[in-house]
């Protein structure tokens, strides 16, 4: 055994052995990179906070009604979530939506997409119709690709029911099994693509469709592909409609189909657009097939319709009388909707032109 006697024979004692480093440093790295994070994840949040407020203020000026209630956001560390307990947007078309909650997240390193959840349903507000309240198993939605014509959006509901009040004229359809609606890029980027699907639908019984329905279910695929997406800019939606259509952005129709029982009615091509009156503009060819015999109800034609409604009952009118199919063309010119050469309603308004100076003086 070394003795101390030995050591220091040799030149050696205790004192002269190689100390270690103390063990701090990576402590300290670790602790200013939490640091670090954390207040990233904190100017994340007040950039988020700064932009909502920006955008909401932006609405109110154009004359949006806007109102976000017990805005909370939270999330750290690695999302950004956000919370309202009351959310409405309703633009100066009366059109718009209401919820009673609303949460939305992202993760912080990705803020340009976001999931949102309405768990306690939206109300729907149709300008002079009314409300439609609308509930469901699932009410989301997905925004990404906010950088990019058109973005990528995602609207999702299962297991849906539709309920309007006394006062609000009556909503279509009483309940849906699967509703989905997706934008995006077009497959080959030269425009935008526009998909909804909906299965498992039960129209209304103070629907004047449900004459044609009765109790069979009502399904529709639609498929649309938009021209022009990035032509899609304004301060709000009539005014990045105008400039759409104004550069030559239209719709153009890859496949409608809707059909409900033994009765259908399809479009495959045709092209349509917003007119400088901020209504439909544009025609496409509808077939339209039904049971023969069947009886379309004199209702159809009188109180307040919808223009769908009004088209499957003209239809109906002239398939009694081809023989159980009808191809015609559905067109949309200076403002009426135009079926065999019968005007059977105003086309429907895309958006709202601002009335002139001139035109508000009574």
């Amino acid at each position: 055994m070394t003795t101390l006697a030995d050591r220091r024979k040799n030149g050696l004692s205790s004192t002269d052995r190689p100390r270690r480093a103390p063990f701090i440093l990576p402590y300290l790295v670790i602790a200013l990179v939490l640091a670090g994070y954390g207040v990233f994840w904190l100017a994340a949040r007040e950039i988020l906070q700064a932009r909502l407020t920006q955008e909401a203020d932006r609405l109110r000026r154009v004359g949006y009604r806007v109102e976000l209630a017990g805005q909370r956001i939270g999330g750290f560390p690695f999302r950004l979530r956000l919370h309202y307990d009351r959310v409405s947007l309703v633009g100066p078309s009366g059109w718009g939506m209401v919820a009673p909650s609303l949460d939305a997240q992202a993760f912080v390193y990705a803020p340009g997409h976001w999931v949102i959840l309405a768990p306690g349903g939206l109300e729907v507000e149709r300008g002079g119709d009314g409300p439609v309240s609308i509930r469901g198993e699932a009410l989301r939605a997905s925004i990404a690709g906010v950088h990019a014509a058109p973005w990528r959006v995602a609207l999702e509901g299962q297991a849906m029911t539709f309920a309007t009040p006394p006062t609000a004229h009556p909503f279509t359809l009483a309940h849906a099994d699967r509703f989905d609606v997706l934008l995006r890029p077009a497959p080959d980027r030269s425009g935008g693509q526009l998909l909804v699907r909906l299965t498992g639908a039960t129209v209304a019984s103070s629907s004047a469709l449900a004459a044609i329905a009765g109790s069979r279910p009502l399904t529709l695929d639609m498929a649309v592909r938009l021209t022009k997406p990035e032509a899609f800019k304004g301060a709000a939606w009539a005014s990045a409609v105008h400039a759409w259509s104004h550069a030559g952005g239209e719709a153009q129709i890859v496949r409608l189909q809707a059909d409900v029982g033994a009765a259908s009615l399809s479009v495959a091509g045709g092209a349509l657009h917003a007119g400088e009156d901020g209504r439909l503009a544009g025609s496409a060819p509808l077939h339209v097939a039904l049971p023969s015999g069947l009886a379309v109800l004199p209702m159809v034609f009188g109180g307040h319709v919808s223009l769908p409604i009004r088209i499957v009952a003209i239809a109906a009118a002239l398939v009694r009388g081809a023989g159980g199919a009808l191809n015609a063309p559905l067109q949309f010119q200076d403002g009426r909707a135009v079926l065999e050469g019968f005007p059977i309603g105003p086309a429907p308004r895309v958006y709202r032109p601002p009335v002139a100076a001139d035109e508000a003086r009574p």
